[in-house]
């Protein structure tokens, strides 16, 4: 089945299937859904856990995902809290100061894939400070994009290089883009392609899958990759609590079954699979030069990311919270500091 055809097919058949069972749905769940591209990797996501829902509560649970914006992006988590969405997912660096122990997945060096990364993070949220964030929804899960790259309009063999690039970045890639010696642009990455073509910005730190999403491809040609990742942006997936807490039992079971460590890998997977795609097509591409970053560069990299940080553990520890602890679970251990 072709990619661009995948999402409108599994929404069909979350439509389907909730005929066929012969049920009236009790409770129906309308997705809040912010990024109107049917074949994003969470949109993708998004569709299969509807499907497995309306299926697994034998169509007593309707699932509707919104194929039109509502709300702007930075409100969304306020519109699943609110109940105008019964669920939706949205960037916890949209809110900022909100969610700042979740984010520690921002940080480089942490997460080698979508995949390894989300289920790390909602595992360490479950286990280390669900009392402290996301105690007024429920959240079905936490997860990041793909390992994070540079895309720049010229080549970028040093840090060096970096100075005086003004680099478009999000949530805690600002902080991180500044100990590089570039300068952070912020905005929506819907702007990304205006402000490259017209000179706001010289590159951008981006997962693969992206670069295409956005057409940047035909104006940013070098791409530069760190093992565990440059950056990550980290995501939430989450229900209203009055609405979870208005089901039967064994509806709630349901939805517990399909929440968790589980179903954020199931997320990341779908990103890593859109990133490989787009990186394998800019390798082949006479236009494009991918490299990786070498020993030297990575040893400059780490010494660079001390402050960056030593910001979230002060952040961590201000909130009670053993930051050391938490870095050591990460399984890309990329972090010396």
């Amino acid at each position: 089945m072709k990619m661009s055809t995948f999402a409108g097919a599994a929404a069909f058949a979350v439509c389907s299937l909730a005929a066929s069972l012969g049920h009236a749905a009790e409770y129906t769940i309308r997705v809040g859904n912010w990024n109107p591209n049917p074949n994003h990797a969470v949109v993708k996501a998004l569709e299969e856990w509807a499907a497995t829902i309306v299926a697994e509560s034998d169509g007593r649970i309707e699932v509707s995902i919104d194929k039109a914006i509502i709300g702007k992006p930075a409100g969304q988590y306020d519109l699943i809290r609110q109940g105008v969405v019964q669920a939706g997912w949205g960037v916890l660096a949209w809110t900022p100061g909100r969610f700042e122990l979740s984010q520690v997945v921002e940080l480089p060096f942490l997460s080698p894939n979508g995949e390894e990364g989300s289920r790390k993070i909602t595992e360490i949220w479950q286990n280390h400070f669900s009392d402290q964030e996301f105690t007024d929804t429920k959240l079905l899960a936490l997860h990041v994009h793909a390992p994070g790259a540079l895309h720049t309009k010229v080549k970028i063999d040093t840090l060096a290089d970096l100075k005086g690039q003004k680099i478009r970045t999000l949530g805690s890639g600002v902080e991180w883009a500044e100990a590089l010696g570039a300068t952070a642009v912020v905005m929506p990455a819907s702007k990304a392609h205006e402000a490259l073509a017209r000179g706001v910005a010289d590159g951008i730190l981006f997962p693969f899958d992206a670069i295409q999403s956005y057409r940047l491809e035909e104006i940013l040609p070098y791409h530069l990759e760190v093992p565990n990742g440059l950056y990550t942006i980290t995501f939430f997936f989450a229900m209203n609590k009055r609405f979870y807490d208005s089901l039967p039992d064994d509806l709630k079971a349901v939805i517990d079954a399909n929440s968790g460590p589980d179903l954020a890998a199931k997320i990341g997977r779908h990103w890593d699979e859109a990133a490989t795609v787009t990186r394998k097509a800019l390798v082949g591409d006479p236009g494009h030069e991918v490299t990786t970053a070498d020993a030297a560069m990575m040893e400059e990299l780490k010494a660079r990311s001390a402050d960056v940080f030593q910001a979230w553990k002060d952040i961590a520890t201000a909130k009670g919270i053993d930051a050391e602890t938490i870095l050591s679970e990460f399984p890309a251990s990329g972090h010396s500091q």
